[in-house]
């Protein structure tokens, strides 16, 4: 069994979610051969650590971590950047160049770095977003919810009226839609639980031109079990169709809420999951 350090500039209690999952993996024996040997958050803890021997590799998993390493290291050193880590410095643009290897959760990340880059995606806790093993009561939703209504969440800051303009009045108006980039609605989402709750409950997600509400939010449905409408397309027509289909479905099932869409969690479970990324980590690993 191999140890590595997992090195963080982050207060305890305050680390970034893919720190933690990253960390959760490695816990949970998820990375095959690699136990975490302990969490530094200073340059003098990581020269304390690798002092006492025994450690294989050095994982820093923020970029203003990467700063502890000194420059005549001796020892294996890979970085982390997600697609939520704040923007880079050009200090920290220069100490993620002095490592072995970055991993990015999205290739577009790459594009600021001299140094030898991965892409290894997003890690989810599946079983967090899951209405399976984590189910949310559709209480948190009371301030914007109608439950005689089609829930309808959109995730991007898109013109609404604009949106369903082609979409037949009786349809309109038989759907609640909730703007998840709207400031009334961000105020409500001051616990994660409510993201989850309107994920699980939402009828679909539909996603059309604007910033998204979260660069993952569509791993986040699948993991919830909601499928999602892309509204993109050049001709209207091709989602306008696939969303009649799902209001046709409510309506005939007597306007009851969906059943969870197993087949897209275990999908998520297998591409993202904790096992999936932990695979994906000691592949990276075993390069050292």
């Amino acid at each position: 069994m191999k140890r590595l350090l997992l090195a963080t500039s982050e207060p305890e209690g305050e680390e970034s979610y893919g720190h933690l999952m990253i960390a959760d993996a490695l816990n949970r024996a998820r990375v095959p051969f690699w136990t975490k040997a302990a969490t530094v958050r200073s340059t003098s803890e990581l020269d304390a650590a690798l002092a006492i021997g025994g450690i294989d590799l050095v994982h820093f998993v923020d970029p203003t971590a990467a700063s502890f390493a000194r420059i005549n290291r001796s020892y294996p050193a890979v970085g982390s950047l997600f697609v939520d880590s704040p923007p880079l410095s050009s200090r920290m643009t220069d100490d993620l160049d002095l490592l072995d290897l970055v991993l990015v959760e999205s290739e577009e990340l790459s594009s600021s770095l001299k140094s030898e880059t991965l892409e290894i995606g997003t890690c989810l806790d599946v079983d967090a977003f899951s209405p399976e093993s984590n189910p949310k009561p559709r209480e948190f939703l009371k301030p914007f919810d109608d439950e005689s209504k089609m829930l309808v969440s959109i995730g991007t800051d898109c013109d609404l009226q604009e949106l369903v303009t082609e979409l037949d009045h009786e349809v309109i108006s038989d759907c609640n839609f909730v703007m998840m980039q709207s400031n009334e609605v961000q105020q409500l989402f001051d616990q994660p639980d409510r993201i989850i709750a309107l994920l699980q409950h939402s009828e679909v997600l539909m996603i059309a031109e604007g910033n998204p509400y979260h660069p993952n939010l569509v791993l986040h449905a699948s993991a919830s079990g909601c499928p999602t409408l892309n509204c993109n397309s050049e001709d209207p027509r091709e989602w306008i169709e696939q969303f009649v289909r799902i209001h046709r479905d409510w309506t005939r099932a007597g306007k009851v809420p969906r059943f969870p869409d197993e087949n897209a969690i275990e999908n998520i479970r297998k591409t993202n999951g904790l096992r999936a990324y932990g695979h994906n980590l000691a592949e990276v690993y075993s390069r050292f």
